[in-house]
């Protein structure tokens, strides 16, 4: 475990370099999970990126919120939708930029990993919704932020690839392998660390650590489960950068192919308006930022 750890530590090391910088927005989740969180000062922390106030407000007045009166600063973010709804605003929008860039090592063209990433996030927030669960700021983040791990791997895997001949019979059975064998660790495990370097919860950083590990379903906590869940269905439809409208998925072929998957209560029974609604939800947001 030590070794491991230490693996993922060489890889976290120069995140301060990254850019653009999500700090502030990991600053605003801290202030606004202070239930004595002061909103003027809230309000002036996310003002002070021109770039995430942007953002946020974009989002804030899309229909996926459905308010009729525009919302036209910070402060009215803060009273009109509420702390919940400014923890997964500055989530969403610091992480923006970060997952935009192409991730050549990967084969993603520029957006396709927000593209999956918001998706991800999106049929998470769905699926609790139906499941019935009361705090999904969580599962919301960690689901968004499940990928992240692939930013901070991308120039080492490009190295590693480039570096090292692969015999011709040598096939990986998944990403998650191939990454293994050349980076002795994965992007799940690298998140994690980056997460929880950055100061996350656990009930963020465990089921971004866990989403590509299956055998775990069994004995894993609820966040990590519908992370995980979210992430399979999104990759079952082939969310990249298509257009939302030319995204199917027939889930009867989906029930047909899969009998393993985890145990998440109303899931199986509602998939049909749980993907109905992801779609409905996820066409409305995804090109606003």
């Amino acid at each position: 475990m030590e070794n491991e750890i230490n693996i993922e530590q060489k890889y976290i090391k120069n995140v301060d370099n990254l850019v653009p910088r999500p700090d502030l927005a990991f600053d605003v989740l801290s202030m606004a999970h202070n239930a004595n969180c002061n909103f003027k000062e809230l309000a002036n922390k996310i003002e002070r990126d021109p770039n995430l106030t942007a953002n946020m407000l974009r989002l804030a007045n899309s229909a996926y919120f459905g308010h009729m009166r525009a919302i036209t600063s910070v402060k009215d973010i803060i009273v009109r939708l509420g702390l919940e709804t400014v923890k997964l605003l500055a989530i969403t929008s610091a992480s923006v930029g970060l997952m935009k860039s192409p991730q050549e090592a990967y084969n993603l063209e520029p957006g396709s990993l927000w593209y999956h990433s918001h998706a991800t996030a999106v049929l998470a927030s769905v699926i609790c919704q139906f499941a019935k669960i009361g705090d999904a700021g969580a599962i919301y983040t960690a689901a968004l932020l499940h990928d992240i791990g692939k930013v901070l791997l991308n120039k080492p895997l490009q190295v590693a690839i480039s570096n090292i001949k692969i015999k011709p019979e040598k096939k990986f059975s998944s990403l998650v392998e191939l990454e293994y064998s050349l980076l002795q660790t994965d992007h799940a495990k690298v998140g994690e660390a980056l997460l929880e370097k950055w100061g996350l919860s656990e009930q963020i950083s465990q089921p971004v650590g866990d989403h590509h590990s299956p055998e775990k379903l069994e004995s894993v906590d609820m966040g990590s489960k519908i992370v995980y869940l979210a992430n399979f269905l999104v990759e079952s439809i082939g969310i990249r950068s298509m257009s939302p409208e030319n995204y199917t998925f027939n889930i009867q072929e989906f029930i047909d192919q899969n009998q393993i998957l985890p145990d998440v209560p109303n899931f199986q029974a509602n998939m049909e308006n749980i993907m109905e609604e992801f779609f409905t939800q996820f066409n409305e947001t995804t090109n606003i930022c």
